[in-house]
């Protein structure tokens, strides 16, 4: 008899918890994503040349993030422009990172990051934020990208948290490991 009240009051009091999804592991990346945004699309995870790369979006916003299967060269660092410079050159965006950004630090890990905004025709924004990183000797390249005509999305901001708040773990591969976000290679 008291069963609807209760459910009623259930509702809601989980109406008024903070909107954020479950946690997801990526078991191919090697990586584990926390306080995802309420609405955010499960991750992909998909084979690209030379590495893994988990995809999903939020709004007009989305989020990469490549992992290459090569361990990087030795001496590799994110701090060094020359070596940045190649990475942009080998991924092929817009920005400078050999002269843009700054030294950052991701899941305890030296990384660089670089905040950009390019406005096409004056009304019209692409937003990109992206970090490099070398976790157990593989490069990480973490992406957040959003088209705007105004204000920056609030979805690019909050996968930029998303990104942010990454934590990296060993890579699992195989059948077992196969989630919903990934797809078995």
């Amino acid at each position: 008899m008291h069963r609807p009240r209760a459910l009623g009051l259930a509702l809601a009091l989980l109406a008024a918890l903070p909107a954020h999804a479950d946690d997801v592991d990526v078991p191919e990346l090697g990586v584990r994503l926390t306080g995802l945004p309420s609405g955010a699309v499960k991750p992909q995870v998909a084979a690209r040349a030379g590495g893994d790369e988990l995809s999903m979006g939020l709004g007009e916003a989305v989020l990469t993030v490549y992992r290459e299967d090569t361990p990087a060269p030795a001496g590799s660092d994110v701090a060094s422009p020359a070596y940045r410079a190649g990475l942009d050159a080998r991924f092929g965006d817009r920005i400078d990172s050999k002269d843009q950004g700054a030294p950052t630090t991701l899941a305890g890990h030296s990384a660089w990051t670089v905040v950009d905004l390019r406005r096409d025709d004056g009304e019209h924004a692409q937003y990109l934020c992206v970090t490099y990183v070398i976790v157990d000797q593989h490069l990480y390249r973490l992406v957040v990208r959003a088209s705007a005509n105004g204000p920056r999305p609030a979805e690019f901001d909050a996968l930029v948290r998303t990104m942010s708040d990454i934590t990296f773990e060993p890579v699992r591969r195989g059948p077992q490991n196969a989630t919903p976000a990934s797809v078995q290679r």
